[in-house]
């Protein structure tokens, strides 16, 4: 029994950096279309929720700008890459996706 406990304990930080390295290399590798799913998704939400009146107006005009910078950002390395979506997203496009993304999470909801 303490046998079997101590090779769990001896393969407890061999797993935990086998799972940091594998998590961090697949990172790497985030897709074009997954950036574009994952920001369409939040668009689409964003513009149900302005639709309909639940988002104070004073959001409007930095959503649009940081949306008209990733589009720009994104259609240049969609077409840099020969319109594959599974290509790996540029740094430059994951930035301001990442930025979009905050911006549209710190929008507070009004009822």
């Amino acid at each position: 029994m303490k046998a079997n406990l101590r090779t769990i304990a001896r393969l407890i930080p061999i797993l935990a950096a086998l799972w940091f390295i594998t998590g961090c290399a697949t990172a790497d590798y985030y897709r074009l279309g997954q950036t574009r799913d994952d920001i369409d998704s939040k668009m689409t939400w964003y513009r149900n929720a302005a639709a309909f009146g639940a988002v104070p107006p004073g959001f409007e005009p930095q959503v649009n700008t940081a949306y008209q910078a990733y589009q720009t950002a994104f259609d240049a390395a969609l077409k840099q890459k020969g319109n594959n979506y599974n290509a790996p997203t540029p740094d430059n496009v994951k930035q301001l996706a990442n930025c979009l993304l905050s911006l549209l999470g710190a929008i507070p909801v009004v009822p």
